[in-house]
């Protein structure tokens, strides 16, 4: 069943086959660089810190894993040209390609994904995720507790082939591998950085990915060139420029003059942009395996402790208000975390109503009657989107008008935002959660699990937990959903946070990008992207 509505072009999951010619009133560069912002400054250039996807997105093409996603969204060899699972799911062997080699020229080799993994674990690097995707394999949370050295499940017994031992026969394993914790770095370059990758100088180099960073002036301008010498065939285009531009307003109209090849398109501009004969046949939709929520952190203001207040503003929140006025109808409301696209996803699912009879009645319940001694709430998002700005401004509305409760926007940079978020210091925050693999595991057990470090709303239920725990290694794949279904249940009932819509892009892309490969969790390398001039 789809949830995508458009009058749009849809594009199939896999290779976006954009054609076309020049549009009157677009123009196009002649040359083979493809040109496209980045919506915030990277918060990093280190693989092992990196937690957002605009960074990933950059750093994707230049590191590389193990193993990688399609356009069809299924696993396949990448630096490891194949593996093998032992049968009892706590073994994974790893054969690596022979003709790989560090953009520095260093081979690359079984002992430097051993290096790279047991680099990004260990304490002195501060990766706020490392032992998130990486936790699983035996020794990797002694490492991260600075109690050895070594991780002790990852064995090298030949130069090309490297050994992963597990803890428990976790299903989704092997997806964690996919995300950027997992890279392969150059240890010669790591050692001269002495530590974290913080600059474009320490990864010149350091990658084995299809484009180099060789150039990057701070908050403004970041270059990637072709890597001749790539594994599997220089890029087709030259390389890219990814100007850093904050605003949509200004992304938009250096499209529009042809200094952009592709841009995010707000829904703000879609129905203009949809009516002009110039843009109309530019503009295209990809299904993203990703959820905009808001965030309601117990531990740091303390009336959201109280399930009654949680569950108030839930059914105070009218989602398909947003979905009509700021999202144009283009995006379908989320009644789970849990987004169309993964393993397990029940479009029959129903969470928390609006019933704004139904909210009063559980705030008053909960000692604040008609809003009445309730705390401001502060609300923060990021900045540069204004679908976000309008889906605050309305909820700041419905909250007040429903509840008598005030809310305070709290526009915030990116990397400060994120800071906040991995920091557990923001109260309330409205932000998208984006698969970083194709499984339940990552938004059930990842985002909402105790103990979890990318729990930041303090969430715990014993029994919520459990049934996390059991899913998280069941290898029937029906009782594994079954399990996860139930945890759904507790989370949406219990609203530690609440889902408001699944991710849809939408993008202006020039006629004259061809070969842009796609998947769920957004747009792959651009290593067999052409540009027609």
């Amino acid at each position: 069943m789809t949830l995508r509505r458009s009058l749009l072009p849809l594009f199939a999951l896999g290779v976006a086959a954009i054609t076309g010619c020049s549009h009157k009133g677009i123009q196009t560069p002649h040359d083979n660089i493809l040109r496209y912002p980045l919506l915030a400054s990277p918060t990093t250039f280190d693989p092992a810190m990196v937690t957002d996807g605009t960074t990933i997105d950059m750093l994707q093409q230049i590191f590389e894993g193990l193993v990688q996603w399609t356009p069809q969204n299924t696993l396949a060899p990448d630096l490891a040209s194949s593996w093998t699972k032992s049968s009892d799911g706590l073994t994974y062997t790893f054969h690596m390609r022979k003709d790989v080699t560090f953009q520095d020229g260093t081979p690359l080799t079984a002992s430097d994904v051993k290096y790279s993994i047991t680099r990004a674990l260990l304490p002195s690097e501060k990766s706020p995720v490392a032992l998130a995707y990486l936790g699983d394999i035996v020794g990797a949370a002694d490492v991260n507790a600075g109690r050895s050295p070594d991780v002790k499940g990852i064995q090298v017994p030949d130069p090309y082939t490297v050994v992963f031992h597990i803890v428990k026969p976790e299903a989704s394993w092997i997806y964690t591998l996919t995300y950027p914790t997992a890279y392969v770095v150059s240890k010669k370059e790591a050692s001269q950085a002495s530590g974290e990758l913080t600059s474009d100088l320490d990864i010149a180099g350091a990658g084995s990915g299809p484009f180099k960073l060789t150039r990057y002036d701070p908050d403004s301008l970041a270059v990637l060139t072709a890597n001749a010498a790539y594994w599997d065939g220089a890029p087709k285009i030259a390389g890219m420029e990814r100007p850093v531009v904050i605003d949509a307003n200004t992304r938009h109209s250096m499209f529009l003059s042809g200094k952009l090849d592709m841009v995010d398109e707000q829904k703000s501009a879609f129905e203009s942009d949809a009516a002009n004969p110039a843009t109309r046949g530019l503009l295209h939709e990809f299904p993203r395996a990703a959820t905009y929520y808001i965030g309601l952190n117990e531990k740091t203001f303390p009336p959201f402790a109280d399930v009654r207040v949680r569950q108030a503003l839930a059914y105070a929140t009218d989602k398909a208000r947003i979905q009509s006025i700021v999202l144009k109808g283009k995006q379908e409301v989320a009644q789970d975390l849990l987004p169309n696209g993964i393993p397990g996803f029940d479009p029959a699912f129903k969470g928390i109503p609006y019933d704004p009879a139904k909210a009063r009645q559980l705030l008053a319940a909960a000692g604040y009657p008609g809003g009445a001694g309730f705390p401001t709430i502060p609300i923060s998002y990021r900045q540069s989107y204004p679908d976000l700005v309008q889906t605050v401004d309305l909820i700041r509305t419905m909250w007040h008008d429903n509840l008598g409760i005030n809310v305070e926007a709290r526009v915030t940079e990116w990397s400060v935002l994120l800071s906040e978020e991995d920091s557990d210091k923001l109260d309330c925050y409205h932000i998208r959660w984006a698969a970083d693999y194709l499984d339940p595991q990552d938004f059930y057990s990842l985002l909402l699990r105790s103990g979890s470090s990318e729990n930041h709303v303090g969430y715990a239920n014993p029994k919520y937990n459990a049934l996390c725990d059991a899913a998280d290694v069941d290898q029937d794949p029906a009782d594994r959903a079954k399990k996860y279904r139930e945890a759904a249940r507790i989370a949406a009932d219990e609203v530690p946070l609440i889902p408001l819509y699944y991710q849809t892009d939408f993008e202006l892309i020039s006629p004259r990008v061809h070969n842009l490969e796609d998947g769920l969790m957004g747009h792959l390398p651009y290593k067999h992207t052409t540009l027609a001039n």
